[in-house]
């Protein structure tokens, strides 16, 4: 029995910690945008500080230029932009500071809907952390079999 508690306590510990990793990683901000008309779409989010990814995904458009910015008051984050026939592309960009953000689209030509999405870059300690506990696990697991 008591092994079993402590098999089931290492098991919690390993499923709190790759919790936490998926939480970094999940999506904050998505928007499916059906832009008719060229024009300047602003979208606000709330962001914790830490490292971001914003993927912008032109889907079964013809836009002749598609970009976004990242900022907040007079500080840009980032610029992504595409030309032509490109449907998608990627920013990473880090922020000090939790706050309101805003997300500038720049549509010009075209119809059709565009992705914005927005996700937390999860920080390398975390995966490591996850992968030595996991791995101490194992290393348990394996000496008690061979014990």
């Amino acid at each position: 029995m008591k092994k079993l508690l402590i098999m089931a306590k290492i098991f919690l510990l390993a499923l709190m910690f790759s919790g936490s990793l998926t939480a970094n990683a999940a999506t904050v901000f998505e928007v499916d945008a059906a832009t008719t008309i060229p024009g300047v779409y602003k979208y606000n989010v709330a962001l914790l500080a830490g490292d971001y990814s914003l993927t912008l995904e032109d889907i079964d458009s013809s836009f002749s230029w598609l970009g976004v910015t990242v900022g907040k008051g007079a500080t840009n984050y980032g610029q992504l932009s595409l030309l032509g026939p490109i449907d998608e592309g990627v920013l990473n960009f880090s922020i000090a500071t939790t706050g309101i953000y805003t997300a500038l689209v720049f549509a010009q030509g075209g119809i059709g809907p565009i992705n914005l999405i927005i996700s937390s870059v999860p920080e390398p300690e975390a995966a490591a952390m996850l992968m030595a506990g996991l791995g101490l696990l194992a290393f348990r697991v394996r000496r008690k079999r061979l014990g």
